[in-house]
C-alpha cells in the first residue's frame, strides 16, 4: 500500500501544524515525530483493510490519539504549549483540549500561524521560505534545492537552522501589530508562488507537471495577483506566465497578444518555455505547423533529459494536433 505525494503533501502540513500548537514550536520534532507515526501506522494498517473513505479523517484522528499518549505519558501537559494549558484549565481535563485544537477551523488557523512562525525575522528569507515548503508543504530537501537551484547540504543546514530559531522562539505566531504582520508577509508569498511553481515546472523526475501541487486553480484570482507582481516585481519572466494565466482563463488568442507585448521580449530567446507557450497557444489555435517550429525551437533550448523529453513529445503532439491543458 503506498501513500501518494498529494496525501502526505496535504496532510503532513496540516498535522505538523495542529501538533506543535499542542506540544508547543519549541517540541516541533515532536511534532514530527507524531506525524511520521501516523503515516507509518497507515501504511501498516492499509495494507491489509484498505484505504478508508477519508483517508484524512483516519490520519488526523491517529495523529490526535497518539498526541493524547503523549501528553499523558509526560505528565507534564501544562508545560507543552501555554494555549493547551489555558483548555485545560478551563475545560478541566485533557482530552476535550487536544479534541478542541483539532477542530476543522482551528486546523486552517494553525497552518496559516504556523507559516508566519516560520517566517522569523531573525532568519534569512531564503531560510524562512526553505522552513514553510519543507514542513507545511512536505516539500523533500532536494526539491526545495532545485527551487533555490542550491545544494542538498546547503538547504539542509539552512532548515536546521531554522528550526533551532524556531525551538528559542517558544511561540507560535500571533497578529499583536501590524509592522510585525507585515515583516513576514513577503516570505509567505514566496514560499507560495513556489509552491504552485514546483507543481508546473518543478524538480520531481517522475512528472514535469504535479496536479496534486496546481489543481482547481483559479485563473483570474492567478492574474490578479500577477498584476500585482508585475507592478511590485516586473520582468519579462513574470509577463510571460501572466500572459499564459490569462490564457488559460480568456483563451490561446489573448494569451498570444499578451506575450507578443511583452517589454523586453528578446530576453527570453534563450528561455525555452518562452517558445513552448508560443507553441502550446498556436497548437491550440490549429497553427500545427507554426507550434512544431516553436517546440523543435524550444528542445534545442531544454536544460536538463526531462524538459527535452516534455517538449519532444509536444512536438509530437503538434505533429498529430493534440494540444495540452497544462499549459
Amino acid at each position: 500500500m503506498e501513500l501518494s505525494d498529494h496525501l502526505f503533501r496535504r496532510e503532513a502540513g496540516r498535522m505538523v501544524a495542529t501538533l506543535t500548537r499542542i506540544f508547543g514550536v519549541h517540541n516541533l520534532g515532536l511534532a514530527e515525530d507524531v506525524v511520521q507515526d501516523a503515516f507509518c501506522r497507515a501504511l501498516e494498517v492499509w495494507k491489509f483493510r484498505g484505504m478508508p473513505e477519508n483517508p484524512s479523517a483516519w490520519l488526523m484522528a491517529t495523529a490526535k490519539n497518539r498526541a493524547l499518549d503523549v501528553l499523558r505519558r509526560e505528565r507534564t501537559a501544562r508545560t507543552f504549549a501555554p494555549e493547551l494549558g489555558r483548555l485545560i484549565e478551563r475545560g478541566g481535563t485533557l482530552a476535550p483540549a487536544v479534541e478542541e485544537l483539532f477542530e476543522a477551523n482551528a486546523i486552517k488557523d494553525d497552518q496559516l500561524r504556523m507559516m508566519f512562525s516560520c517566517c522569523h525575522p531573525r532568519l534569512p528569507e531564503e531560510a524562512q521560505v526553505a522552513l514553510v515548503l519543507h514542513i507545511l508543504c512536505g516539500f523533500s530537501v532536494g526539491e526545495i534545492a532545485g527551487a533555490f537551484v542550491s545544494s542538498h547540504a546547503a538547504i539542509e543546514k539552512r532548515i536546521t537552522r531554522g528550526k533551532k530559531a524556531l525551538a528559542v522562539s517558544k511561540r507560535l505566531f500571533d497578529i499583536v501589530d501590524a509592522d510585525d504582520f507585515a515583516a513576514r508577509l513577503p516570505s509567505v508569498h514566496r514560499a507560495l508562488y513556489l509552491l504552485f511553481n514546483e507543481g508546473y515546472h518543478g524538480a520531481s523526475p517522475e512528472s514535469s507537471v504535479r496536479a496534486e501541487l496546481c489543481q482547481d486553480t483559479n485563473w483570474g484570482q492567478i492574474v490578479s495577483l500577477y498584476d500585482r507582481l508585475t507592478t511590485i516585481r516586473p520582468s519579462p519572466v513574470v509577463a510571460l506566465n501572466r500572459a499564459i494565466a490569462v490564457a488559460q482563463l480568456e483563451g490561446a488568442e489573448r494569451g498570444l497578444e499578451e506575450i507578443h507585448a511583452i517589454a523586453d521580449r528578446d530576453r527570453l530567446s534563450h528561455y525555452p518555455f518562452y517558445s513552448a507557450a508560443l507553441g502550446e497557444l498556436e497548437l491550440r489555435r490549429g497553427r500545427r505547423e507554426i507550434a512544431r517550429k516553436h517546440f523543435q525551437a524550444a528542445v534545442a533550448l531544454a536544460r536538463n533529459p526531462l524538459e527535452q523529453r516534455l517538449l519532444e513529445q509536444r512536438v509530437a503532439a503538434s505533429e498529430s494536433g493534440t494540444a495540452s491543458s497544462s499549459v
